[in-house]
């Protein structure tokens, strides 16, 4: 059965101007219309594919951070987790994402922790699926775009703080596109500022987006398929009064300044964080992700060949930053899938046109509940997300180090740092997924020094280390077994847990869980 959430469109469209798309018509729509019953499908892929990412390991450390928040009244200045780097400054520059996590963990848990990020992604590919049919697509078209972006930016997914900026972003570029077409709303953007800077450090991401959209309206013309049309002087003032208003008030924060300046540090100072971890690499297209990438550049090519609507300045300049993000560092592929879905959307044509007129709306609301009573059936229990967690972190290792009253100095896996932070408080830690700070300090080298067994036992002695906690298939573990200085004083299928040997002390006995 196919069908639409519009009317036939004529062959050739553009996306420019309010008059040339043809949004869907909501009152010719029924009570239930088709593209809901599309979008319960899109949801259930994020359910399913979200389910996979619960082990997250920023989130302890986040959730650590709201704790002290909201217990201490004011906000993190300084780092009051490590030995490493006990009081060096910080900026917490995602404090407000953190919120939600907290109190969704503090009422439900690990279940808690899921429905926070699954909403926030329902909402962003739902507002992106939104926007698509606004310009013009088929509801079809536009879903089977959605769920293909989900699987090139799922390398984001798990309870992240970086998906509240994606959301800002969702909820920008459709206040745009309602500028765009009637001239108003566009005083939402500096509230939405003021929250995004709170949210996390892709605000940038926002004002490069609102500047294309600005720049793509100074200049007028046709260049063979691409065309742009100019901004009228009473947009253009009002779009400038927007970006003044928006700068002043992502100053309302509890940092001021300091976090404005937060993600060009980020690309100055943190070289390490760019170079190092994984995702923030470069798309490297021997992976999975890579060949989505691959894939989505081909998409690009074959949609430019074979459209034969005229392309915009604006969503070139979009599909070029896009892109460019994306491949340079492979955690902007989910930015990439989010921006590419409303101008992807009206230019595929896979499902045919439907006549709203013929619609069957109890049949769309029987199906919708079917496909959510399948969401909430799947939804997993407790015991399983708590599984997945324990697959990935140390929980038994911990528990050990609790009833032995193990103390001292620890060094531990870089993704186990928030996760001790949280679960072990009176633990202090070698380092934590805040890198910056660790950075700055030096400490982060030396963490990939010891990691990459580069002088690993003379940084253990630099810093005074009496026990190592490790997962059981690093490198480290097997210099730790064949050396003297060290010995197992707890292992699992998960870590394992290094003591010193003592020069006068009776040894712990190993245990095997």
């Amino acid at each position: 059965m196919k069908n639409s959430c519009i009317e036939a469109p004529a062959p050739a469209v553009t996306y420019a101007t309010p008059s040339a798309a043809r949004p869907a018509d909501m009152r010719n729509l029924n009570f239930f219309p088709f593209p809901i019953l599309w979008f319960s499908i899109i949801a259930l892929e994020i359910s399913l594919v979200a389910n996979l990412s619960i082990a997250e390991s920023d989130i302890w450390f986040h959730l650590r951070n709201a704790q002290q928040l909201l217990t201490g009244h004011s906000f993190l200045h300084a780092d009051l987790y490590t030995f490493t780097t006990a009081g060096a400054p910080l900026l917490n520059f995602e404090w407000l994402s953190e919120l939600p996590y907290y109190f969704a963990f503090q009422s439900y848990g690990l279940r808690g922790l899921l429905a926070v990020y699954l909403v926030v992604l329902w909402l962003i590919f739902g507002g992106m699926y939104y926007l698509a049919l606004r310009r013009g697509a088929n509801c079809g078209d536009a879903a089977l775009v959605t769920m293909v972006s989900v699987i090139l930016g799922s390398y984001s997914f798990g309870p992240r703080m970086l998906h509240f900026g994606w959301l800002c972003l969702t909820a920008e570029l459709i206040v745009l596109e309602r500028f765009q077409r009637t001239g108003k709303g566009l005083w939402a953007l500096p509230p939405l500022f003021a929250l995004w800077i709170n949210f996390h450090g892709s605000w940038v991401f926002g004002l490069v987006v609102l500047g294309i959209y600005i720049v793509s309206g100074l200049v007028e013309g046709r260049w063979g398929s691409v065309s742009a049309e100019r901004w009228t002087p009473a947009q253009l003032r009002k779009l400038v009064v927007i970006v003044v208003a928006s700068s002043a008030a992502m100053l309302v924060n509890p940092y001021g300044y300091k976090l404005l300046w937060y993600p060009f540090d980020l690309l100055f100072r943190q070289q390490p964080v760019l170079g190092k971890i994984v995702e923030w690499q470069s798309v490297d297209f021997h992976t999975g992700y890579g060949k989505l990438a691959m894939l989505m550049i081909f998409a690009l090519l074959a949609v430019t060949l074979l459209s034969r609507g005229r392309w915009e300045v604006r969503d070139v300049l979009l599909i070029a930053f896009a892109v460019w993000t994306a491949l340079s560092h492979v955690r902007f592929l989910l930015f990439a899938a989010i921006i590419l879905i409303p101008i992807f959307g009206p230019r595929v044509q896979v499902f045919g046109l439907y006549d709203p007129k013929k619609d069957k709306p109890w049949l769309n609301l029987a199906m919708t509940a079917a496909i959510v009573g399948l969401i909430l059936w799947a939804y997993p229990s407790t015991s399983q997300l708590q599984n997945s967690v324990d697959a990935h972190f140390p929980r038994a290792a911990l528990q050990f180090m609790q009833q032995k009253q193990v103390g001292g100095r620890l060094f531990h896996f870089y993704d186990y740092g928030g996760y001790i932070e949280w679960n072990a408080p009176e633990v202090k830690t070698f380092a934590d997924g805040r890198a910056d700070v660790f950075i700055y300090n030096g400490v982060f080298e030396d963490y990939l020094k010891v990691n990459g067994i580069e002088k690993p036992l003379e940084l253990l002695d630099k810093y005074r280390i009496d026990y190592v906690l490790f997962p059981v298939d690093k490198h480290l573990c097997y210099v730790l077994d064949h050396s003297a200085g060290w010995r197992t004083i707890y292992r699992d299928k998960v870590a394992k847990l290094y003591g010193r040997v003592p020069s006068a002390a009776a040894p712990l006995k190993a245990e095997t869980d």
